[in-house]
């Protein structure tokens, strides 16, 4: 049997395509369930500010893996989406993210993946595959001790409107 580091070198590309042809429908699924499932997460993101809002947040976190996602399967690498959640692991801790809502992102993102994309009885096991691959790396990165967590800070974006102005 081939490693997952071999199948993403051989169909990476391919499965790429074939997931990004139903970008919208995948990631218009992960939202809804976002958005139903944890209606309390973060509550600090200011609803009058477009670029900050919850709704904001809960359409392009889906849409952010799915692109980190391909880079993966084109770069034929998992290092792309371990480096970019060791980067938002110590940020997004600050809004009440925990690692359960990371790995059910994870699982919903693949769950729809498998219901709109056609793929074959091998990319679809192997898909599987890169699902566990991807929940280990949000396992193993959540398990570090978290850096100096702090809540953010409620007058911080008046403070960015202050600095625009």
């Amino acid at each position: 049997m081939q490693s997952l580091e071999t199948w993403l070198g051989a169909r990476g590309s391919t499965l790429a395509q074939a997931l990004d042809k139903q970008r919208d429908m995948i990631c218009d699924q992960v939202t809804r369930k976002l958005a139903t499932s944890y209606p309390d997460l973060c509550p600090n993101l200011p609803s009058e500010d477009p670029e900050l809002s919850q709704q904001i947040m809960f359409q392009q976190t889906p849409q952010r893996f799915h692109t980190m996602l391909l880079a993966a399967l084109r770069f034929g690498t998992l290092a792309i989406i371990e480096r970019e959640y060791r980067w938002l692991w110590g940020i997004v801790q600050r809004f009440g993210v925990e690692r359960p809502h990371l790995l059910q992102q994870v699982r919903w993102y693949f769950e729809a993946a498998r219901a709109c994309a056609p793929l074959s009885l091998e990319d679809r096991a192997w898909l599987s595959v890169l699902e566990s691959a991807i929940e280990q790396i949000v396992l193993t990165v959540t398990s570090a001790s978290p850096m100096n967590v702090q809540p953010p800070h409620p007058s911080y974006p008046r403070a960015i409107a202050r600095v625009q102005s």
